[in-house]
């Protein structure tokens, strides 16, 4: 993702999965998007569908959006309740996802480490 990044563009990294845009409001937050962990990004015509609807919790616009075929379809703005609802939801999401991830490193991490161990006492080191 460039540094700076250009109004009314949406980016996306299919390697990295992940995307960024400028809030469509104009406000300049850059939002970030994992893809395909929250978000979809297509393109159609050469035009960036974003799916599901962009919420902008963590800026003061509180925007919230549609992208579809390049077209902003604004939904109302959420009160701070509301963002903040939303963005303890998310992080609680992305917490189990997290430690799933984690799980399945620490399984890998203890087999390795009991087949080093038996490995050790077949030598006698």
């Amino acid at each position: 993702m460039p540094k700076p990044l250009r109004a009314g563009v949406v980016y996306h990294s299919e390697e990295f999965e992940v995307g960024a845009l400028l809030c469509a409001c104009g406000c300049g937050h850059r939002v970030s998007l994992l893809v395909p962990d929250s978000h979809q990004i297509t393109s159609e015509g050469g035009w960036a569908t974003v799916t599901p609807s962009i919420s902008v919790c963590d800026a003061a616009c509180k925007s919230h959006y549609f992208i579809t075929a390049g077209h902003v379809e604004w939904m109302p703005a959420f009160s701070d309740a509301m963002a903040a609802s939303v963005m303890r939801h998310q992080i609680a999401r992305h917490a189990v996802h997290d430690e799933k991830k984690l799980s399945w490193a620490a399984r890998i991490k203890r087999a390795f480490a009991r087949a080093y161990g038996r490995l050790k006492s077949i030598l006698g080191i």
